[in-house]
């Protein structure tokens, strides 16, 4: 049991507290408390806690100077903070100290004190593991560790594991660590029942001797990068030595990622894209800077695959592994391949209007000329708009209106932003001119459209 220590000066406060949590529930047990800090000391010199619960404001020692005291001589010691009222200076001064949380003395009394006694727990725990760790090694040359997507499945993992007999500990919340005399054959057979697309068990070699907080650390990083590019449907059990999970791959950036894929020969030729592939599948990205960099590819190819963009995130938003993100650029990029079918000087002249129809799309927020677009392409005006409306079926102004009335429709249904502030974000100067276009394409004015539509 987690052992807990009370303290505050009133006592009919710290009576309500200690009767109002239900502490068996989340493995706590009060082992204590009082009215000052001088007497809190004692206690824990002479008997110690794992927990300290303090209200900030007591006769005597109190406040930061108490929390700091406690600190310096029980380093180990975790401390959460009761407070009358959210005083920021005094909470963001506890916080630099290193307590695990706050909260307002009314809100214990209100429902949602399980939710921050459910998260006071888990973040002990994480403390706790981390202090362990740090004295700890793996005594095994090899290991298995299963990982979860979630902490209710490995709460179901935990149940079945313990009724099989399984030897294991928790690496994390959502992580197990088994000894490699386990039996693999029957480990495996019961991680297939759980998840298999997004669980994963791994095989792990050369591992004697490496601190558990390294360990742990080498499979959040650079571990689930490997993870990430060596996922292949069907598979989820995957072997390594633990020097490999420590080498870094070298990537490209974020910025050399959409400067890659915007490019028409990463789209038209074999070579390229294959190269280009191999740079993005090794980018230094987190899952959600992904899915934001490839919109944009999504976005600027638009109008070569016919894809309906809207629909980008509930394509994407499932992806897991690098496999299932090649598939979708494949698939682009096929679409774009079969609309821009032609000789080299149709490709050429191809590469133009993309890069026209990007910068008409990046620079919409103010006027934009149709001189402009042909210095930018080198084509002449009878060229240029004859092969722009036989790629998009739209004359430059049309485009570039339609573009803008759906960036509108975007900041009219997800901001609460006034109609003259939209329409010039979206490149209207003139709001009675932003409105009439807007009307004759949507049917509805703006403030209409916005009752209508907005979530």
């Amino acid at each position: 049991m987690i052992r807990v220590y009370v303290v505050d000066d009133e006592k009919l406060v710290r009576r309500g507290i200690i009767g109002l949590i239900d502490w068996e529930r989340y493995g706590m047990e009060v082992v204590g408390d009082s009215g000052s800090g001088e007497e809190a000391l004692r206690f824990l010199r002479e008997k110690g806690a794992d927990i300290l619960f303090s209200d900030l404001e007591m006769p005597g020692l109190s406040g930061i100077p108490f929390l700091q005291e406690v600190r310096r001589s029980f380093p180990r010691l975790q401390m959460v903070v009761l407070t009358m009222h959210q005083e920021f200076e005094l909470i963001q001064q506890a916080l630099r100290i290193g307590i695990l949380d706050y909260i307002t003395k009314a809100q214990i009394e209100e429902e949602n004190a399980d939710a921050f006694m459910q998260g006071v727990r888990k973040r002990y725990l994480e403390v706790e593991r981390h202090y362990q760790r740090r004295e700890r090694k793996v005594e095994k040359e090899s290991i298995y560790v299963w990982e979860l997507p979630d902490f209710s499945q490995a709460q179901a993992v935990a149940r079945e594991l313990e009724a099989q007999g399984f030897v294991f500990e928790l690496l994390n919340e959502t992580s197990f660590l088994f000894p490699c005399t386990i039996r693999p054959g029957l480990l495996q057979s019961i991680a297939g029942r759980f998840d298999r697309e997004r669980s994963t068990l791994l095989e792990i070699r050369e591992v004697a001797g490496v601190p558990y907080e390294r360990l742990e650390n080498a499979l959040q990083t650079t571990g689930k990068r490997r993870l990430f590019q060596d996922r292949r449907p069907g598979e989820y059990c995957y072997a390594y030595a633990f020097p490999e999970l420590l080498q870094e791959q070298e990537g490209c950036t974020r910025e050399a990622v959409l400067q890659l894929s915007l490019e028409m020969a990463f789209m038209v030729r074999d070579q390229d894209y294959e190269e280009g592939m191999a740079r993005i599948r090794t980018a230094a990205l987190s899952a959600e800077e992904r899915i934001a960099v490839f919109y944009h590819f999504d976005l600027h190819w638009a109008e070569f695959s016919g894809k309906d963009i809207s629909r980008y995130f509930e394509e994407t938003g499932h992806f897991l592994w690098w496999y299932q993100w090649r598939e979708w650029f494949d698939e682009v990029r096929g679409l774009v391949l079969h609309s821009i079918e032609g000789t080299d000087a149709e490709l050429a002249t191809m590469e133009e209007l993309h890069r026209a129809m990007n910068y008409i799309r990046e620079h919409m927020d103010r006027d934009i000329t149709l001189e402009e677009l042909l210095r930018l392409t080198g084509m002449s005006k009878s060229h240029f708009s004859r092969k722009f409306k036989n790629l998009t079926g739209k004359t430059f102004v049309t485009y570039l209106n339609d573009l803008r009335i759906e960036a509108a429709k975007k900041y009219l249904t997800e901001t609460r932003q006034p109609i003259y502030w939209i329409a010039k974000q979206v490149g209207y100067a003139d709001e009675r001119y932003f409105r009439r276009i807007f009307r004759e394409r949507m049917g509805d004015n703006p403030r209409q459209f916005r009752e209508n539509h907005q979530k």
